[in-house]
């Protein structure tokens, strides 16, 4: 298992927005923010599937509303929550959620409309169980392994597997060194973009 996210509001300035839309999939979607978080996602997922796992059929087909590579080398999943746009990968089934923590929510009564019993969950308590119930719903099937992190302190994530997770559980963050980058460019040759490993 591998995972990596990008910061929408970094990302976004350092790149040329019109390269983007090279990888739209005709998708619409009713605002703009979620069709550019959309394809900021499909950029990650394909540009970390061809330079990192060396994929290079990376048409995306749908089973049961479930995005895969038609090559099926890996599956993936995607997530986004406010800022962050992340993908996750495995040799196996997966599923994946990150969530913005929000102070704002009546937690003991969403949890207990889900059937959970928590006299008083924390804000953690409440994000650690819901992203690993989305993530479950993204996976379809039974969960056999999972793996829950804060991310950059205002963030959850979980990411459940129907096998055995493989990893060394390191979240990587992709980052543009330069200004007004070309994604297409970038896509065929990288040379601005980067992977940290994110710092808790």
């Amino acid at each position: 298992m591998d995972i990596f996210y990008l910061k929408k509001s970094e990302f976004l300035k350092a790149i040329n927005r019109e390269s983007l839309e090279y990888f739209s999939d005709n998708r619409n979607y009713a605002s703009d923010d979620k069709y550019i978080e959309h394809l900021l996602g499909l950029f990650l997922t394909k540009y970390i599937a061809k330079h990192f796992y060396n994929i290079y059929d990376l048409e995306i087909e749908r089973k049961n509303d479930k995005p895969f590579f038609k090559e099926g080398k890996v599956c993936f999943s995607i997530s986004h929550s406010k800022d962050v746009v992340l993908v996750a990968f495995n040799n196996k089934n997966i599923g994946v959620d990150v969530e913005y923590i929000s102070e704002r929510k009546n937690f003991k009564a969403i949890m207990e409309r889900f059937g959970e019993k928590v006299e008083n969950p924390t804000c953690e308590e409440f994000y650690r169980f819901w992203t690993l119930y989305e993530a479950e719903v993204k996976l379809n099937e039974d969960i056999k392994s999972l793996f829950v992190v804060k991310l950059e302190k205002d963030y959850m994530l979980s990411c459940v597997s129907a096998d055995v997770l493989v990893s060394d559980f390191c979240v990587k963050k992709l980052i543009c060194d330069s200004d007004v980058v070309d994604l297409v460019k970038e896509f065929e040759c990288p040379k601005n973009c980067k992977l940290i490993t994110s710092v808790e």
